[in-house]
């Protein structure tokens, strides 16, 4: 790929913009698009995993419910916030809308659209043809889809939640909620949040593992840094945010005490699992905006991104900064002075990264020669509006000022500039700027102005008045207000404001409708852009990259004449990758820190099962909603079921001597029945979120056993140290046979491991019925206090994941025995012993809490 000596200087660059070209011959273009095509029809489409089909489903279905509950409810309620007095919605109504329009937007929204747009992009930026688990994708949107639209039944029903989108108890249990909207909030949005971890495992094993070779860390685009962040916050912010919602139904549907005061409850324990997530998730939003911004930017402005290190280092330390914020939002719930002070200094220090960002970038414009395109106003304006949502967060991070405005509009003015000038801005200039690149078609830049200006206008006249009318004490959640109080001048200005921004969203929408249909043609690289997805024509191929690329530089298509041309070998390698293997869907693997090719793989095939797993999941919350507890347990048996048959070995497209022939060609491993690398990274992530999840549990068990002074309460046994302990026995016995089995199909591939896998599958089944009969011997229940109800869950923790180990376990010995396992394909042994390994310290741990948690001091 050479350039052409007449493609466009960019200032302060040796080099010319890269021209784009084709990346492969018509034949091989079209033999790897049939093999990377899903399959054509409704069938096909639920069969579809492909990453540009399942990225737009993820960002067009959450902009569907940004209309239904970003625009429409915002309208409702200021118009009704207009004037004093009035009478369009009543309170039940308003509550219902204000829950709605929260919930929604962090759940439903803004994260699927970042998390779509990663899913349909990181391919194409990094150089690969797919990402690394294409079915564990499909599965994340249909559960997505499936939670958002069991959310939004409850209208059906009308059984709208109306407790907020916090769902602070005891507002939100059982004696002041009783009826099933609040189980619609906790069992909707716990199918969504389910979706969005599975899409961060896959993004986080994308960007660290499938990159194109010479793509180092250091070369890495901001984008996907900022998504690397990003997926990694999900995790960990996400998985205690479903442990919450666990208890809170437990509570609900369960009779459970872990929220009641007068059980040995504690109201407070919800909100600090809920804001373990909450305060994050700002910067799980904010985070993929400015990644887009990273992108846009340098492209717009002519000019390399000065400070990439120091940008990459503050993306870092705010997603590890965030998570010591989450008592931000209880300065006003009596928690001592010295953890005030410590959470007051940690929420101004956060704003440190933060700045370090907004600097790189405005030296960057001022470097360079801007260009006022459409995607370059809304990165302006992301600027401008973040810097002010930006100050007034410091501000509320002074406990005195905080204490006088927590619960006033100054924080509705301050959370909306935050994540609309931060958020929304960034996500519209991502969607001018890649609209060429996906479609193939030009937006219409008259028409972007004029979107621009309309929200750049409407968000400041909506939003900045509330700052006023709140340090004047307008209170935020209240449906209307007296006249005498003063405040309807602002409340005009702001209702006028959202119809401002409603107007430039309906533009918005029209310039796409018409771009699609009568857009001009973009070109491959129609802004001169320099990173690896402007390379591709545009629409791109299935397949993204017939010959993968080599990177040698941060900017590829500024810096480099042929992006397929480097080191001798590596350039052997994707040439003959465009040649070999065209009858699987092969992908190459690199080294995390040195982008070396370590492997070549086969990803999955179009699938029902993701589907079918997906609805097996919303089935079991469906079950809990309606109190119908043997769907529940159904559900759990289709998940079972289509995991297995999503995991199940199938024979490989060619042998292992066709495989060695390609190795001893190109010095690199062929894995066509399954990467040993990629399902590591994989299981390594599974066990990281269970682990999550088992450390907020401990956290619920030890914050309820420091807050009672008798634990357990008078007329309860001490726990059963020796049931524990047999238990224990069991299951690190259990562990040690899977394990000798794979180092047996690993180092010999006999027979004889079969054996220990039948074996480990025995105990592994003894260990699970043991614990199940010590939990259901219990002489205390989980109803009559918290003590209870903490053991009752924790040991169910603990056998769910015994009994995911066993399964696992049993289904190996049955592949075994019908021959699937060899010295050379064996990764679902690994993954099973690497699974058996992580439960063993869960359980020991687990064990341990329990039995001398009692006697803790």
């Amino acid at each position: 790929m050479t350039l052409s000596s007449s493609d466009e200087h960019v200032p302060g660059l040796e080099r010319p913009a890269h021209a784009s070209p084709t990346v492969g011959e018509a034949e091989t273009d079209e033999q790897l698009e049939r093999v990377w095509s899903d399959p054509p029809g409704l069938w096909g489409q639920l069969r579809a995993v492909q990453n540009d089909n399942i990225g737009l489903r993820l960002m067009l279905t959450g902009f569907f419910f940004v209309i239904l509950g970003g625009s429409v409810d915002s309208v409702v309620m200021r118009t009704q916030l207009a004037f004093p007095e009035m009478g369009l919605v009543g309170p039940q109504l308003y509550n219902e809308l204000f829950t709605n329009h929260g919930s929604v937007t962090m759940f439903l929204v803004i994260l699927p659209i970042f998390e779509g747009f990663a899913i349909l992009l990181l391919p194409l930026l990094l150089g690969s043809r797919e990402m690394p688990f294409p079915r564990l994708g499909a599965f994340a949107y249909w559960t997505f889809l499936l939670g958002g639209l069991l959310y939004y039944s409850a209208t059906l029903f009308q059984l709208v939640p109306d407790a907020g989108w916090f769902a602070y108890t005891p507002l939100s249990g059982p004696e002041f909620s009783p009826d099933l909207a609040l189980d619609f909030w906790v069992l909707g949005l716990g199918v969504a949040e389910v979706g969005a971890i599975a899409a961060a495992v896959e993004i986080i094993v994308g960007v660290l593992k499938l990159r194109a070779p010479g793509m180092t860390l250091t070369r890495l685009p901001l984008f996907a840094w900022a998504m690397l962040v990003t997926a990694f916050m999900i995790l960990f912010a996400f998985t205690p945010l479903i442990i919450g919602s666990l208890l809170l139904e437990l509570d609900r549907g369960f009779g459970t005490q872990f929220f009641n005061p007068d059980a040995g409850g504690s109201s407070l324990l919800w909100q600090h699992l809920f804001w373990i997530f909450g305060h994050p998730e700002v910067y799980i939003q904010f985070l993929p905006a400015a990644g887009i911004v990273a992108m846009v930017l340098p492209v717009m402005v002519r000019h390399r991104t000065i400070g990439y290190t120091w940008i990459v280092a503050s993306m870092v330390g705010i997603g590890v900064l965030s998570f010591g914020l989450w008592a931000h939002h209880m300065f006003t719930t009596g928690l001592p002075p010295l953890v005030l002070a410590f959470f007051a200094a940690a929420s101004m220090v956060i704003a440190i990264p933060a700045g370090v960002q907004i600097f790189a970038w405005v030296s960057t414009i001022a470097a360079g020669r801007v260009r006022w395109t459409t995607p370059m106003l809304f990165v302006m304006g992301f600027l401008v509006i973040f810097v002010i949502g930006g100050i007034t967060g410091v501000m509320v991070a002074a406990v005195p000022f905080d204490l006088q405005v927590h619960d006033s509009y100054f924080v509705v003015g301050h959370l909306h500039y935050v994540l609309i000038g931060g958020v929304a801005f960034p996500i519209f200039a991502g969607v001018h700027y890649w609209w060429p690149k996906i479609t193939g078609k030009m937006m219409d830049e008259r028409l972007g102005r004029i979107e621009f200006w309309l929200l750049f206008v409407g968000v400041n006249v909506a939003f900045f008045p509330m700052h006023i009318v709140g340090l004047q004490g307008m209170p935020r959640r209240i449906y209307t207000y007296p006249e005498e109080m003063g405040w309807q001048a602002l409340n005009i200005v702001s209702t006028v404001g959202v119809y401002i921004v409603v107007a430039g969203i309906a533009v918005f929408v029209w310039n796409v409708v018409r771009s699609y249909r009568h857009g001009p043609p973009a070109g491959h690289n129609p802004w001169g852009g320099d990173t690896l997805e402007w390379a591709v024509p545009s629409p791109p191929k299935q397949h993204g990259w017939t010959v993968p690329p080599i990177v040698t530089s941060r900017h590829p298509l500024w810096d480099q004449d042929d992006i397929h041309s480097g080191d001798t070998e590596v350039e052997e390698l994707v040439q003959g990758m465009a040649r070999w293997p065209l009858r699987w869907r092969a992908v190459l693997v690199t080294g995390t820190a040195n982008a070396r090719p370590e492997e070549i793989y086969r990803v999955a095939d179009p699938s029902i099962w993701p589907l079918v797993a997906a609805c097996g999941t919303v089935l079991i919350f469906f079950s809990e909603l309606i109190k119908l507890r043997p769907g529940a347990l159904l559900g759990a048996l289709i998940i079972a079921g289509s995991v297995i048959m999503w995991n199940r070995p199938t024979e490989a497209p060619m042998t292992v001597e066709e495989e060695r022939a390609f190795e001893d060609a190109h010095g690199i491993p062929v894995h066509a029945g399954g990467s040993l690398v990629i399902s590591r990274w994989g299981m390594g992530l599974s066990v990281l979120f269970v682990s999550i999840g088992f450390a907020s549990l401990l956290l619920a068990y030890f914050y309820l056993r420091l807050d009672n002074a008798a634990w357990p309460p008078s007329g309860i046994a001490m726990p059963d140290l020796g049931a524990l302990a047999t238990g224990t026995a069991l299951v690190v016995a259990a562990a040690a046979a899977v394990w000798v089995a794979l180092r047996r199909v690993r180092d010999a591939g006999t027979t004889s491991f079969k054996g220990w896998l039948v074996a480990g599958s025995v105990i592994g089944i003894a260990a699970a019925v043991h614990l199940f009969l010590h939990i259901n011997g219990l002489e205390f229940d989980s109803k009559a206090h918290a003590y209870g109800s903490i053991y009752h869950t924790l040991a169910g923790f603990l056998l769910l994941m015994v009994v995911i180990g066993a399964v696992m376990t049993t289904m190996m010995a049955v592949w075994a025995v019908q021959g699937h396992f060899t010295n050379h394909r064996h990764v679902p042994v690994t993954n099973t012993a690497t699974w058996w390994a992580a439960i063993s310290i869960i359980w020991v741990i687990g064990a341990a809490t329990l039995g001398l948690g009692p006697v803790v001091t």
